[in-house]
């Protein structure tokens, strides 16, 4: 798996040995930085259930100010802080967590966020349900005004609505969806 744009165009990345983790394809993460070059640059990511981080990365190479990376399992955790040594990104913005109980905690001093990506494992999605993740981030105060928040899930999952936010794009790569929404300010 490489970094498909930006500053490290081209870059590969070290994917876990796992079943735990299932990470974004090239061909999904072009077309999601597409979709956000326009308010990406300058802007903090935060890439939940991050897996390898190829996904905040790709932010920092493509012009994010920072990136933050949750991600709970600690063989794919390691596996992050390598890919993060190797890109020469500060291990402290990669904490190892549960996104649902990192999310009851207090907001580290990285927050809130401009840009907010959420892979969770496709089983977790129909359980935890993207409207408890947005409203537990927003209620939180993770996220900045007018944030973005990006939700990847199975292809069948239709995009409920969400409380609080315009759903702004809704697009199918393969067995994979990709749903753009924006905090309503």
């Amino acid at each position: 798996m490489r970094i498909t744009g930006g500053a490290w165009r081209g870059r590969t990345l070290l994917i876990p040995k796992s079943d735990a983790i299932r990470p974004t394809q090239d061909r999904v993460r072009e077309a999601l930085f597409n979709l956000l070059r326009p308010v990406l640059g300058g802007a903090r990511f935060l890439d939940l259930f991050a897996g390898s981080g190829a996904v905040g990365l790709e932010a920092l190479s493509q012009g994010a100010a920072s990136a933050d990376f949750i991600e709970r399992d600690r063989t794919v955790h390691a596996t992050l802080l390598r890919n993060l040594a190797a890109f020469g990104v500060d291990p402290a913005h990669a904490f190892l967590e549960d996104a649902q109980q990192w999310l009851a905690r207090p907001l580290p001093p990285h927050g809130p966020w401009d840009v907010v990506f959420a892979d969770p494992p496709y089983r977790l999605t129909q359980a935890l349900g993207p409207e408890t993740l947005a409203e537990g981030l927003r209620a939180r105060g993770a996220l900045a005004p007018g944030a973005f928040l990006i939700l990847e899930s199975d292809r069948d999952l239709p995009p409920d609505p969400l409380p609080h936010f315009t759903l702004l794009r809704d697009r199918q790569y393969g067995k994979t969806r990709l749903t753009l929404h924006r905090l309503e300010d």
